[in-house]
């Protein structure tokens, strides 16, 4: 077997809620920091129902300049 003949590896994380490992994880949380680098909390598939959506940074932030707010 050659090393471009692998399988990919399924994504394997644990849930931030039952602490359970599992191969269908889902993003329920993106941590920014000042200094360093984030990082991200997922959940398993029954877990992520009890966690809000998150929310889009493009509609939060407010418009930029060079999308055409001339003040």
């Amino acid at each position: 077997m050659r090393m471009g003949d692998k399988a990919p590896r399924p994504p394997v994380r644990m849930c931030v809620r039952c602490e359970v490992t599992t191969e269908t994880p889902v993003v329920v949380a993106v941590v920014h920091q000042n200094s360093g680098p984030g990082f991200v909390v997922y959940a398993c598939q029954a877990c992520a129902a009890h966690y809000p959506p998150q929310p889009d940074v493009l509609t939060v932030l407010p418009p930029s300049r060079r999308a055409g707010d001339e003040r």
